[in-house]
């Protein structure tokens, strides 16, 4: 582990549109390995600070819930310097059933886990992106993170791949919403449901979550192509402004570089949306969060990154609109650099105080052994 002050080169954080311009690149504080004994440890897709001030990560180690991932949980009682071994592990018997575990924490403090268990046609690698579906288990933590108690289901469409991400924003009203998508694939849609990238609603009187609440228009007007929204943040504004983001995937090859994420927005808390328009981020996994000075800041892997393709970037905005590209954090293993560009599909960030943030992500290392080579990083960033 080392401790040092480092200020990234500026010529690895030149990027070509004006919007990800700015004079101050991020400062890397402290970095080191959260876990790289995990054979192929990928995906850390919770972070989160507990009441008693621990920090707990949440990882797979198999890439998009391939039959036979299981989930790990290792927690920090020293703000991220030092990281304990798996003292949570999460698994299943059937052989065609992987596993995607996520982790927020909700306002009262307690920590929301959700479980979602994914059947494949069968366990090849091939398979991994063939027919999927999914169910979502909620599990519930009071005790920051020690044990957690089974608080049922999502109600999600059946036969179809659904999908949260870690976070869960509380809009102005009092309502939680926790990012989602689904797709019906080759399940027929059922009445009653709605399809494609929006959230999971549990209103500040409920208790528990609604069906998917569809936020993206698809496609976005009757002249454009469907998107397939997927990967959806949020960001709420003081005055109760809504803005959404979602990753699409629609060019495919030498193009992947076009699939820029939209953007919607919501002034009466979620429940009309405008029409999406195209932004000039091409986001993967975008997570958004803010830091005390009220700037949103939002994490996401660039497919274009000047870096490497898909760097885990670092954004910064006093609006949630006009984005400005801070950098990436250090990638320990590796000299600072990504080692290939199998990263960015997966990270979670927490603010720490001031300007700083404390973010995971995964990145790629030849040395170590396993399918992905893979281990989970960390670093204490300073966004002046």
């Amino acid at each position: 582990m080392k401790f040092e002050l480092i200020v990234l080169p500026i010529f690895l954080l030149g990027m070509v549109s004006t919007v990800w311009a700015d004079p101050q690149p991020l400062k890397v504080l402290r970095y080191g390995a959260v876990n790289d004994a995990v054979v192929d440890a990928i995906s850390p897709a919770g972070l989160v600070a507990t009441v008693s001030g621990d920090l707990v990560v949440t990882f797979s180690d198999k890439g998009d819930s391939a039959p036979g991932s299981k989930s790990y949980f290792v927690r920090s009682k020293d703000a991220g310097k030092t990281w304990s071994k798996p003292f949570l592990v999460i698994e299943e018997k059937e052989e065609n059933v992987g596993l995607h575990t996520s982790l927020a924490q909700l306002p009262d403090g307690e920590l929301l886990m959700l479980v979602n268990r994914i059947s494949h046609r069968d366990s090849s690698r091939k398979g991994v992106f063939g027919h999927r579906e999914s169910r979502i288990e909620l599990k519930i933590s009071k005790d920051s993170g020690e044990t957690f108690e089974a608080a049922g289901f999502l109600d999600t469409a059946p036969g179809c791949l659904t999908a949260t991400s870690s976070a869960v924003y509380q809009l102005k009203n009092g309502d939680l919403i926790l990012p989602a998508y689904c797709y019906p694939g080759q399940a027929e849609v059922k009445e009653g449901y709605q399809y494609g990238a929006g959230f999971f609603r549990r209103s500040a009187t409920g208790e528990k979550w609604t069906k998917l609440e569809q936020v993206f228009q698809d496609p976005p007007s009757v002249d454009e192509a469907k998107q397939n929204p997927n990967e959806a943040a949020f960001a709420v504004r003081d005055d109760g402004t809504v803005i959404a983001y979602a990753r699409v995937d629609v060019h495919q090859g030498a193009d992947f570089a076009k699939n820029k994420m939209w953007r919607c927005q919501s002034d009466d808390h979620g429940k009309t949306w405008t029409q999406p328009v195209e932004t000039e981020i091409a986001g993967v996994w975008p997570m958004i969060s803010r830091l005390d000075s009220g700037e949103f800041v939002m994490m996401c892997g660039l497919r274009d990154s000047k870096v490497r393709r898909r760097t885990t970037s670092i954004f910064t905005s006093k609006d949630a609109v006009h984005w400005h590209y801070r950098g990436h954090p250090y990638y320990s293993r590796t000299n600072g650099i990504p080692a290939n560009s199998a990263t960015g599909g997966a990270q979670s960030m927490i603010s720490m105080g001031g300007n700083s943030l404390y973010v995971v992500f995964y990145a790629h290392d030849p040395a170590l052994p396993g399918y992905h080579q893979t281990y989970v990083d960390g670093c204490l960033l300073d966004l002046p």
